[in-house]
């Protein structure tokens, strides 16, 4: 059996002196009334977390394994993971959740670290936008508009339209006597304008 040595990402985890892992499952408890006990609804598991603890010994050791650790810490980004621990789950890829570091007198130049790392799940793709719906079947669909419409007579489908004529036309009788009862209304209202303003 061999011996994995446990790596974040290309930086090789120093002196450890252990390693813990917590694994879950998220469980709904519903109270039920009238029901002894309650309901468990179990919604799959929480992502594994990784404790790792250790210590660094010299200036140089601390300096280099504190600069690597608080570069990838800082950044944020999932970084691989790998150690016996976790050699029967599915953990790849981790987050670094926190990053403890104490300076002890117990020994000249040491230096204790716990690193928290949380499993990284990929999160899934964004929905497809509803523009891009039924993109790929365009041409398919051309096509069938096509066929359909060529076999479509347009013109018999519409039946027969009745003929429209000039809308004035049945309306001339009453507009000629309505212009003839207001043609006297208006000559005395003119009449009477001009002579208050002695035109």
């Amino acid at each position: 059996m061999s011996i994995v040595t446990p790596m974040l990402g290309s930086w090789e985890v120093p002196r450890i002196e252990s390693i813990r892992t917590l694994e879950s499952r998220r469980v709904a408890t519903l109270g039920v009334p009238g029901l002894l006990g309650d309901l468990q609804q179990d919604l799959g598991t929480e992502s594994v977390v990784v404790e790792i603890r250790g210590s660094l010994h010299g200036d140089q050791a601390r300096d280099d394994a504190l600069g690597a650790l608080r570069e990838k810490f800082r950044a944020g980004d999932p970084v691989d993971f790998v150690a016996d621990i976790v050699t029967a789950t599915e953990l790849e890829q981790v987050l670094i959740l926190g990053l403890d570091i104490t300076e002890t007198n117990d020994a000249a130049d040491s230096t204790r670290y716990r690193i928290v790392l949380r499993e990284y799940v990929e999160p899934p793709a964004p929905p497809t936008p509803i523009d891009d719906l039924g993109a790929d079947l365009a041409p398919d669909l051309d096509l069938l508009a096509e066929l359909g419409l060529d076999g479509l007579e347009l013109p018999d489908l519409l039946g027969s339209i009745p003929a429209l004529g000039n809308p004035v036309e049945p309306m001339r009788p009453a507009l000629a006597r309505v212009d003839q009862a207001t043609r006297g209304v208006t000559d005395t209202l003119l009449s009477g304008l001009k002579g208050a303003l002695g035109i």
